[in-house]
């Protein structure tokens, strides 16, 4: 009977503890940047805010014209005829 630590292969490989920055720089990269927006999107209220000022006040005329409809006419049936 062996054991698995005897085979050959089965070493284990000794790793250095990785530093912050040698970690995903994409996923850093990601974290920083949505930050960056939720800081900016706290802060905004707080800088200043835009709006929208009307300096001119141009009148419009606007003329509705409704011509009027022709009445309908009602023309008579005519009278069932008797069998006779």
């Amino acid at each position: 009977m062996s054991s698995s630590s005897t085979e050959p292969g089965a070493e284990v490989v000794a790793q250095a503890p990785r530093g912050f920055l040698s970690v995903d720089r994409g996923g850093l990269v990601r974290l920083a940047v949505a930050l960056a927006f939720g800081v900016a999107a706290l802060l905004s209220p707080s800088i200043g805010s835009t709006s929208a000022h009307f300096t001119d006040n141009p009148q419009v005329a606007i003329t509705f014209v409704v011509t009027p409809t022709p009445t309908p006419t009602v023309t008579p049936a005519p009278a069932p005829s008797q069998p006779s």
